[in-house]
């Protein structure tokens, strides 16, 4: 009986703190409806253009890994090094992360910043797509303090001309729900009744 209670009570609080790991969320916008758009908004976030249109496209485009099929683009509304903004309604974000890339035609300069609520600069990446490649790569920004927004964005040479997809963010679980008490509630019930038998 000893063991079981011991099992049971290790296993609950295994499975409570297994719980305030970060979660991972993707959005390939495989479900956004192709057109134009000013704001897309998600459960976490929404997401917008910054340029003096303020419009983009969620087009169809498969370059290569990481971008395919759905994918947001600005450059056939305004040539423009204006960002993108990513707006979190979820707090707890720590990661970010974007797909870039484009065809095999030019050199692509693309930047990230992420920011927390005071409009304090959390970090940054830069990465710069070789005109062989078909495709691109990710960048990404990973910070202790909660991120409240993000700016992504392709300069010169054709400013804007690149496919963004795959973004990527974590929402942590700090607060614990009722059903987490609960079990470690359990857990920790069971530990003291196992060392209670063991004093006996």
């Amino acid at each position: 009986m000893k063991k079981i209670l011991l099992t049971v009570a290790v296993l609950s609080i295994v499975f409570v703190f297994a719980g305030f790991a970060n979660a991972l969320t993707v959005l390939d916008f495989e479900s956004t409806p192709l057109g134009t758009y000013s704001t897309l908004t998600f459960s976490d976030l929404s997401i917008s253009y910054t340029g003096s249109k303020g419009m983009f496209d969620v087009t169809n485009a498969s370059p290569g890994a990481p971008i395919s099929g759905h994918s947001l683009l600005s450059y056939w509304q305004e040539s423009s090094p204006a960002p993108f903004r990513v707006d979190f309604t979820s707090p707890g974000v720590t990661l970010f992360r974007i797909g870039v890339g484009d065809y095999n035609a030019d050199v692509d300069n693309t930047y990230l910043a992420v920011y927390d609520s005071s409009d304090n600069l959390l970090g940054s990446d830069y990465y710069q797509n070789p005109s062989y490649k078909n495709g691109g790569d990710y960048l990404e920004v990973g910070t202790s303090t909660p991120i409240a927004y993000a700016l992504f964005w392709d300069e010169a040479p054709f400013p804007g001309a690149v496919y963004w997809d795959n973004l990527t963010y974590d929402v942590s679980t700090t607060v614990p729900e009722p059903g987490t008490l609960l079990l470690l509630g359990a857990g920790l019930t069971g530990l003291v009744l196992a060392r209670r038998k063991s004093n006996k």
